[in-house]
C-alpha cells in the first residue's frame, strides 16, 4: 500500500528527530566512556617506569649489599638513577618517615612526611600512586605523580620469582623501609585538560545539535499547523467563490418570488378568520417565506461581505450593548449574563455594528445551548502589544468532538430551524477586521469562543 505525500511527511516528521535523538545519545556515551582512556594511558605508563625504577634500584641495592657496598655507593646509585628523563626525586624513608637516601643529599636526615601522614598512606608490596603539588619555586607549583611502596633490597622478593637472599641474616631484621619517586606530571595534567575540553566541546556540539533538532521539530509543527490553516482558508475561500457564483445567480430569481408568497400569505392571513386552519397556514407561509429570505440574506452577506466602517471603537462598551440585547430572552430563561469591563483596555480600529453582529451571534447560540438556568460570561483584555482577545463562555451543553471542526462549514447546524450560516459569518466578520475565531468544547461542560482582534485593523481594499 502506498502512502500519499502528507503521511509520509507526517512519519518522516516523527521518526528524524528520534533517530537524531538516539544518535545524539549515542555519541554522548561514547565521548564520556572514551573520556580519560589518553590520560589514563599516560599515567599507566609512569606507574610501569616507576615499577622498572623501584625494582632496579632494589636489584642494585642488593647486589651491592652482597659486594659489601657502602651507604655511600648506595646514594650514588640514587643519585645517578634519579636523572632519568621525568624524574623529580627518589627518597627512601624507615617506618617513621625519616630520610635514609634522596637523591638530593641534601635531604637525608630529615623527614619526608610524619609517621600519621605514613600510616595513612599504608605502603605496601604493590605499588600505589597519588597526585601532589610540588613546589618547584615561589611562584607555581608542579603537578606530580608519586609511587611508593615498600623498599624491599633484602628479598629477590618472591614476587620476582628469587629466594630470600641468605648471605646475611642481620638483614631479616632490617626495618621496614619505604621508597617514593616523584614524576613530572606537567604532560599528565596537560592530557587531561585537553581530554576535559575535548570532550566538553563534544557535548556541547551535541548538545547544539539536540537544541536544533528540538527547535527545528517545533518550528515544522508549527510550520504544519500553519500549512494547514492556509490550506483549510484556500479550501473555504473556494467553497465561498463557488457559493458566490451560485448566490449572484440565483438571489434575484428568488426574491422576487418570496415577496409574491409573502404578500398572498399575508392577503388571505387578513381574510380568514383568527385561529382557523387557513389564517395559521398563511401565518407559516408569511414565517418560512421570511426564514428563506434571511438565508437568501445571510448567503450574500458571506460570501460579499459588506464595506467595514472601521471607527474608533470601546469595546467595552460594544460588549455591554451587545448584553443588553439578548438580556430579555436571557432573563426569560434564567440564564445569568456576566462582564466586568477592562478600564485598562485600549480603543481599536472595528466596526461596531459587525462586531455587535458576531457577538449577539454568539449569545444566542450560548443560549440555545444551555437551554434553561446557566451562565454566558464575557471577557475582554490585552493580548500582546497589538491585539485584544474577547472571550465568550457559556455552561451549556457543549459541542461534540465529530462535530467541533465543521462549526464554521456554511450550512452545518445542530439546530432544527438553524440555516448554518451564521458562525461563518462571524468567522468572515472576524477575519474581515484581520482576527482570528477559535474554539475549545467540553461536551456537557460548555463551550468557549475567543476571538483576537489587531487594535488596528488591517486596511480595507
Amino acid at each position: 500500500m502506498r502512502l500519499d505525500k502528507d503521511t509520509a511527511a507526517k512519519w518522516l516528521s516523527r521518526l528524524l528527530p528520534a533517530a537524531i535523538l538516539i544518535l545524539v545519545g549515542w555519541f554522548s556515551i561514547m565521548t564520556i566512556r572514551d573520556y580519560g582512556r589518553e590520560s589514563d594511558a599516560a599515567r599507566q605508563t609512569l606507574l610501569e617506569k616507576g615499577s622498572v625504577l623501584i625494582r632496579a634500584l632494589e636489584s642494585g641495592t642488593r647486589v651491592g649489599m652482597g659486594m659489601r657496598m657502602h651507604h655511600a655507593q648506595q646514594q650514588t646509585l640514587l643519585e645517578q638513577m634519579a636523572v632519568q628523563p621525568g624524574v623529580l626525586w627518589f627518597a627512601v624513608v624507615d617506618e617513621h618517615g625519616a630520610i635514609i637516601t634522596h637523591s638530593d643529599s641534601s635531604m637525608i636526615g630529615k623527614f619526608l612526611y610524619s609517621p600519621d601522614v605514613l600510616r595513612q598512606l599504608n605502603p605496601g608490596e604493590q605499588e600505589r600512586w597519588r597526585r601532589i603539588d610540588s613546589p618547584t619555586d615561589a611562584r607555581e607549583q608542579t603537578p606530580v605523580l608519586e609511587i611508593y611502596r615498600q623498599f624491599q633490597p633484602m628479598y629477590g622478593a618472591g614476587r620476582h620469582g628469587m629466594a630470600r637472599c641468605s648471605g646475611n641474616d642481620d638483614h631479616a631484621n632490617t626495618p621496614t623501609q619505604t621508597i617514593f619517586i616523584a614524576f613530572d606530571a606537567s604532560d599528565l595534567a596537560a592530557t587531561q585538560a585537553r581530554e576535559w575540553r575535548n570532550t566538553l566541546i563534544v557535548l556541547s556540539a551535541l548538545a547544539a545539535v539536540l537544541l536544533a533538532t528540538v527547535l527545528t521539530f517545533f518550528w515544522y509543527q508549527r510550520y504544519q499547523r500553519s500549512y494547514k490553516e492556509l490550506q483549510d482558508a484556500m479550501k473555504r475561500k473556494e467553497k465561498l467563490m463557488a457559493l458566490g457564483h451560485l448566490a449572484a445567480g440565483v438571489a434575484h430569481e428568488i426574491r422576487n418570488p418570496l415577496s409574491s408568497i409573502k404578500g398572498l400569505a399575508k392577503y388571505f392571513a387578513e381574510r380568514t378568520p383568527a385561529g382557523g386552519e387557513s389564517h395559521e397556514l398563511a401565518q407559516v407561509m408569511a414565517k418560512e417565506a421570511d426564514r428563506l429570505n434571511r438565508v437568501v440574506s445571510e448567503l450574500l452577506e458571506l460570501v460579499k461581505p459588506a464595506h467595514l466602517t472601521l471607527q474608533r471603537v470601546d469595546l467595552n462598551e460594544v460588549i455591554t450593548h451587545s448584553l443588553h440585547l439578548v438580556s430579555q430572552d436571557a432573563q426569560s430563561r434564567e440564564i445569568q449574563l456576566q462582564f466586568t469591563p477592562n478600564a485598562a483596555l485600549p480603543a481599536i480600529q472595528a466596526d461596531p455594528d459587525r462586531l455587535t453582529q458576531v457577538l449577539l451571534n454568539l449569545y444566542l447560540n450560548a443560549i440555545h445551548a444551555i437551554g434553561h438556568q446557566g451562565t454566558v460570561t464575557v471577557s475582554v483584555s490585552e493580548s500582546g502589544a497589538d491585539r485584544v482577545k474577547i472571550v465568550v463562555t457559556d455552561s451549556g451543553k457543549g459541542i461534540a468532538p465529530d462535530q467541533l471542526e465543521a462549526i464554521f462549514t456554511p450550512y452545518f447546524t445542530t439546530k432544527a430551524d438553524g440555516t448554518g450560516l451564521g458562525l461563518a459569518v462571524v468567522q468572515n466578520i472576524i477575519e474581515q477586521h484581520g482576527g482570528i475565531i477559535r474554539v475549545t468544547s467540553v461536551e456537557g461542560k460548555g463551550t468557549v469562543f475567543t476571538l483576537w482582534l489587531p487594535s488596528k485593523a488591517k486596511s480595507q481594499d
